[in-house]
């Protein structure tokens, strides 16, 4: 008799030589996704997450990592905990097969007991397992940023900003984009909602909030896509982490991104399309920023606007969802030139 009974839920299979293959389902989390790592050990964060049944249903031969694109075969994709989980269960698996080698050995019954001799002299034989051991579900992180491929339909859940399919390997970057803007946009519908249940301190706390999400939206746009012009340049990755050193937080101004962006490429993607309105939002971002949203004097010398030291930050809804559009479009046309043409 083998170690391991073959069929059962894990489909095992005796292929001889004490060699066995088995069947390990590996369980999705409670929103029904499947965290996948890539194998490329340069890449980084490299984590993602996929939802079963959403994508390339059949035939899919080839995955793709969203950060790095690195290809490789669909179960080449397993996290350490998966590889672990399967592991403890083939393990499992072993348990009850050296369970089963005990009772025949002892020629047992179904009761675990056998009884020896009769009369005054007997004998019984008992074996009790125990219980299996306990296999713990995979434990993933919780990643939240979700983006749905327009090319297969892919519904996938990365860190920061992807920039490729996880299924069909295409360009979603700007897919992603307008996903962490269009979150943004929902934040700002519910702003009058928040007012009336909760005030208009609160209200206008989001709005900043808004604000601030706007920005970091753009300077993580702009740092992936100046990063990966590099990379398609040729760039070397020592002149890539220090160009990225010199740049500190120069795209969280517009004026300052340009003047990189021309200097990096000898071009400004974005001259003539960025309205005075958008850097005069960007410069708000400082005092709400540093200084609960009172305005000062570094603030009134780089933004020209007619405020009264001491006062706070005038922000509205409408004008967050024009920043919203200009930083859409920004960003598309930063992508479309350095990256698109390249």
């Amino acid at each position: 008799m083998g170690l391991f009974k073959e069929g059962g839920e894990h489909r095992i299979q005796d292929l001889g030589d004490d060699q066995y293959s088995m069947t390990i389902s590996i369980p999705a989390d409670e929103d029904g996704r499947m965290a996948r790592e890539c194998p490329s050990s340069e890449c980084s964060p490299g984590y993602f997450k996929v939802t079963s049944g959403t994508g390339i249903a059949d035939g899919q031969n080839v995955a793709y990592c969203p950060y790095c694109r690195h290809e490789a075969e669909p179960n080449d994709f397993s996290t350490q905990e998966q590889i672990r989980y399967a592991k403890d269960m083939a393990l499992r698996e072993a348990h009850k097969g050296v369970n089963d080698m005990v009772r025949n050995a002892l020629e047992l019954g179904s009761s675990g007991k056998k009884k020896l001799g009769g009369g005054f002299i007997s004998m019984e034989i008992s074996y009790d397992p125990g219980s299996l051991p306990y296999v713990h579900r995979p434990f993933e992180d919780e990643v939240r940023r979700d983006v749905i491929c327009p090319h297969c339909t892919l519904d996938q859940t990365v860190f920061g900003l992807a920039t490729w399919c996880a299924d069909c390997g295409e360009d979603i970057f700007l897919t992603h984009i307008e996903a962490e803007l269009a979150v943004t946009r929902l934040m700002l519908e519910d702003v009058e909602r928040r007012q009336t249940q909760l005030g208009k301190r609160v209200a206008a706390k989001d709005i900043e909030n808004c604000l601030e999400d706007a920005v970091s939206i753009f300077e993580a746009a702009m740092r992936a896509i100046v990063r990966r012009a590099m990379t398609v340049r040729g760039d070397s990755a020592d002149q890539i982490e220090s160009s990225f050193k010199k740049l500190g937080n120069a795209f969280q101004n517009i004026d300052r991104t340009q003047k990189e962006l021309c200097s990096m490429f000898s071009q400004d993607p974005l001259e003539g399309a960025i309205s005075e309105k958008l850097k005069s939002a960007f410069e708000k971002r400082h005092p709400i920023t540093h200084n609960l949203g009172v305005i000062d004097r570094k603030y009134m010398k780089r933004a020209k606007e007619l405020e009264q030291e001491g006062r706070e930050i005038r922000l509205t809804t409408h004008e967050i969802t024009e920043v919203l559009i200009d930083v859409q479009m920004a960003i598309s046309l930063t992508y479309e030139k350095l990256i698109k043409i390249s």
